[in-house]
């Protein structure tokens, strides 16, 4: 079992202002990490949305093909390859976490 973690009263302030309810602060707490959680995801997604339709392919297109290299390693392609990547990585990431903080929550209740 780990330590109980200090909350200070100025934090539990703006938890109950943010999440009103009679719910315990556990439960607040996971639901602002799940809207957190939602909010990246939404903005990862986005992200790969608006490249897919740039350069009309999928990333692992785009990296099977060697866009940067058929580019000419322009500042431009390589700025998207690696924006891309992180929002791939980042929705593989945050529908991860989700998923456990859901589970657990499921488990817990």
């Amino acid at each position: 079992m780990s330590p109980a973690l200090a909350i200070s009263e100025q934090t539990v302030k703006h938890l109950r202002y943010l999440e009103a309810g009679e719910d315990d602060l556990d439960s607040k707490l996971r639901r602002l990490l799940e809207n957190e959680y939602r909010r990246r995801l939404t903005r990862y997604r986005l992200t790969d949305r608006l490249l897919t339709s740039k350069y009309g392919m999928s990333f692992q297109d785009f990296e099977a093909k060697e866009m940067v290299k058929a580019r000419g390693y322009s500042w431009e392609v390589e700025a998207d390859a690696q924006e891309w990547e992180m929002a791939v990585d980042g929705v593989r990431t945050m529908e991860r976490l989700l998923g456990e903080l859901i589970g657990a929550a499921s488990h817990a209740g």
